[in-house]
């Protein structure tokens, strides 16, 4: 027992700060992500603070597994350094000990990762999608003039000035993004904008100005007195789906399906990953302090950066076999280079 409660708070000492650490930088980059959607569409700061908290599950998701692989590598690498864990194994612990130590919380991290995954990031998917559709339907377009790189549609828009209607736009400037071979391709410049919701469709009314297109190798330019822009604002009804339904997706064909697949392996794979990486803790924290030098952070970061390479491949290429066959292989090599590095000396 008093091994077990030292070695956890060994470990506690070390996952908390890295934890906080990457959870802070983590928010940051969140942080980042939505201010790009006030280029889109205007909200407050207490919808800001909702979609940060929708963002939260997969946010966690990604920091927990990376922490918890650290701290459990780490926490090792300190006692053997600071000669604790050398004197427990001349006193005649053995290894087996420690991953019989870390197999409960190794568990216990990898549910709770199953949960945020396969629960809680759905649900909180469809809600931050399902938010920025009903601020597109509400025809809330946060357009300011002035500036550059703001999308409306497919259409790049510059705005001189703002009307006296929130909706309401002047000398406003469009640039088509649409590919090759739309109608709509080209270059408006008119003098009015108006942006309104008619039935689900955004409608932009343009008045009094200029379109320059080039259907072939001459430049048209054509005068207008009112032009109508129509785009169709995605349905919500589809929105409102089930985790269920969400994930059944990835087994019958449609639009979403090899995006679901891919974030289904993955989402198992990574969760996994506290686990199926029990015999990398002693193998990579377990060191000789006379005679190994102190590589713990460099060789956690390459079986890291392994894993998240073959998860990625398998997760990519062989969803379903891959999330079956690289928890198996990854144990099995876990355990081979176990037994072959550490088990065989202590």
């Amino acid at each position: 027992m008093r091994i077990k409660n030292f070695l956890f708070q060994s470990f506690a000492q070390i996952f908390f700060p890295i934890f906080l650490v990457l959870f802070f930088i983590a928010s940051i980059v969140i942080f980042i992500r939505i201010a790009s959607v006030t280029f889109v569409v205007k909200i407050t700061f207490i919808e800001l603070l909702s979609l940060y908290f929708y963002t939260l599950p997969t946010m966690l998701f990604f920091v927990i597994p990376l922490s918890f692989f650290i701290a459990c590598v780490l926490g090792l690498s300190r006692l053997s350094f600071d000669y604790e864990l050398p004197v427990l194994f001349a006193l005649g612990m053995n290894p087996k000990i420690i991953v019989k130590i870390f197999l409960p919380i190794a568990i216990l991290a990898s549910c709770s990762l199953l949960i945020l995954s396969l629960v809680l990031t759905p649900l909180s998917d469809v809600a931050y999608r399902q938010f920025l559709e009903e601020r597109k339907s509400n025809i809330n377009i946060n357009l300011q003039a002035g500036e550059f790189g703001q999308k409306l549609g497919e259409w790049l828009v510059y705005v001189q000035k703002s009307g006296s209607d929130n909706n309401v736009y002047e000398n406003i400037v469009l640039l088509s993004l649409a590919k090759s071979g739309k109608e709509n391709r080209g270059l408006i410049f008119a003098k009015e904008a108006e942006i309104s919701n008619s039935n689900g469709t955004m409608e932009v009314v343009l008045k009094d100005g200029k379109v320059y297109r080039k259907p072939n190798e001459n430049i048209e330019q054509i005068h207008f007195e009112q032009l109508i822009l129509r785009n169709a604002i995605d349905s919500l009804d589809k929105s409102h789906i089930g985790v269920m339904e969400y994930w059944k997706r990835a087994f019958y064909s449609n639009g979403r399906q090899e995006k679901t697949k891919r974030n289904l392996s993955m989402s198992i794979l990574l969760s996994l990953f506290p686990v199926i990486s029990l015999f990398y803790y002693p193998l990579l924290g377990i060191k000789n302090p006379r005679y190994q030098k102190n590589y713990t952070i460099l060789q956690a970061m390459a079986v890291i950066g392994i894993f998240y390479a073959l998860m990625y491949l398998c997760a990519s290429y062989i969803p379903f076999i891959g999330s079956v066959l690289l928890p198996i292989v990854w144990i099995i090599s876990g355990y081979w280079l176990y037994r072959h590095y550490i088990g065989r000396f202590y």
